[in-house]
């Protein structure tokens, strides 16, 4: 099944699959989320690995940017 595998796609393979747990750890290390958004985010990640890290990285970044100019406000 893995004999055709080429170095680069390994290497591709692997730089997913650190992307998806660095996704999952930091949505469950979030205390601002409920476990029900927690919950969701995961089964995104889960599901469509490419995509959902995407729209998670999105919306991480958006809610820190969203957090920075909250605290410029202030």
């Amino acid at each position: 099944m893995f004999a055709n595998l080429a170095g680069a796609h390994v290497l591709v393979l692997v730089l997913l699959l650190a992307l998806d747990v660095l996704a999952l750890v930091q949505v469950w290390r979030d205390r601002r989320r409920s476990d029900v958004v927690k919950v969701v985010w995961t089964l995104v990640i889960v599901l469509v690995p490419v995509v959902g890290v995407l729209g998670w990285a999105v919306n991480w970044l958006l809610g820190k940017a969203a957090d920075g100019l909250q605290r410029a406000d202030r």
